[in-house]
């Protein structure tokens, strides 16, 4: 009789330090899940402030940027300089995309991204012209997020 008691009582704890076990794993899990997602976004900040600021000390660069979006004339080397800065860009928002799919961005943040991205192309022509040539390489969450209602006359 006291080896059945002490059996149930045993069982009992058991299943309360299984049950214990469960619940912190779920917020260790939930924590590094948060710690997870800081750092992606503090990578992306990260990112983003790498490619606004590569033409801070460069005025030629700065010059070949300002041009492009304006779609003023470029040399040789300045269209290349221009299409892979703005080509960098691109891969830069497919990620924020890609990031925001896997639920590393909330849905407020994804939507200022994305009207920052649709105010630049209204503001400079180059980028928009850019986008419009090479969006085959964006993901198509990318795509029908910046072309909206547009998509297929966005450019």
């Amino acid at each position: 009789m006291i080896s059945e008691k002490l059996n149930s009582w045993l069982t009992l704890a058991a299943n309360v330090g299984v049950i214990a076990g469960i619940v912190f794993l779920a917020i260790e899990i939930r924590q590094n899940s948060d710690a997870v997602r800081a750092q992606t976004k503090a990578q992306l900040a990260e990112g983003v402030t790498e490619l606004f600021s590569v033409n801070m000390n460069d005025k030629e660069y700065a010059s070949v940027l300002m041009r492009g979006n304006n779609l003023e004339d470029l040399t040789p080397v300045e269209q290349y300089q221009y299409y892979r800065h703005r080509s960098a860009w691109v891969h830069y928002w497919n990620n924020v995309a890609y990031q925001y799919e896997m639920g590393m961005y909330d849905e407020s943040e994804f939507e200022l991204q994305i009207s920052t991205i649709r105010a630049d192309m209204e503001t400079f022509p180059g980028l928009k012209v850019h986008w419009c040539n090479n969006k085959d390489s964006a993901s198509k969450r990318l795509v029908e997020s910046i072309e909206g209602d547009q998509l297929g006359e966005y450019c």
